[in-house]
């Protein structure tokens, strides 16, 4: 009789343990999620400033022409158009497979191409088309408030991984299919 009490008060113990468990890779999990949405609306304004920029330079009494080569300006104009659209390609495909390390790789590199793509239109000696100083501080602005909080999703995703990858919430992890994240 004592023995049966030992192993129900010991089966309890683990039950509450597993759904403690459970409950916390969840969290961490949700925390990785509301971290993508802040990151996603930054990138969102991304796309929306170089729309902008586009259609400005679009208007502008010399087109897309360039001091050296009229076909260099539109040249610039398009990298940063395709580049932007990757971006939000990425980060669509990066939610879908939020755990993937070539999704999250995938992002990066678009991300880091939209910069280079950005900075090669704002060189002033090159260009007859100059994207509005607005926009330019507009786009800094947007650099500034973009680092935090992809600090704090890498912050996320190394508790969530951490979390993850310790026994005995490890055995939890593999049966619930919690895969460890990647960071940005």
């Amino acid at each position: 009789m004592i023995i049966s009490w030992w192993a129900l008060v010991c089966l309890a113990l683990l039950v509450f343990w597993g759904l403690g468990a459970y409950n916390r890779l969840v969290r961490l999990r949700a925390a990785i999620g509301q971290n993508l949405a802040v990151i996603d609306s930054h990138l969102t304004r991304y796309e929306e400033l170089v729309e902008l920029a586009v259609t400005a330079a679009a208007s502008a009494p010399f087109g897309w022409q360039s001091s050296i080569a009229p076909e260099l300006g539109a040249a610039h104009w398009t990298r940063l158009q395709t580049a932007a659209r990757k971006t939000a390609i990425a980060m669509a495909h990066w939610q879908d497979l939020l755990f993937s390390h070539t999704a999250a790789r995938a992002l990066r590199e678009s991300k880091l191409e939209l910069s280079q793509a950005w900075q090669s239109i704002n060189h002033p000696d090159v260009y007859y088309i100059t994207v509005a100083p607005e926009l330019q501080s507009r786009w800094t602005e947007l650099d500034v408030l973009i680092q935090p909080d992809v600090d704090r999703y890498n912050q996320a995703v190394t508790l969530y991984n951490a979390a993850v990858s310790q026994f005995p919430a490890l055995l939890l992890a593999r049966l619930f299919s919690f895969h460890p994240a990647s960071p940005l």
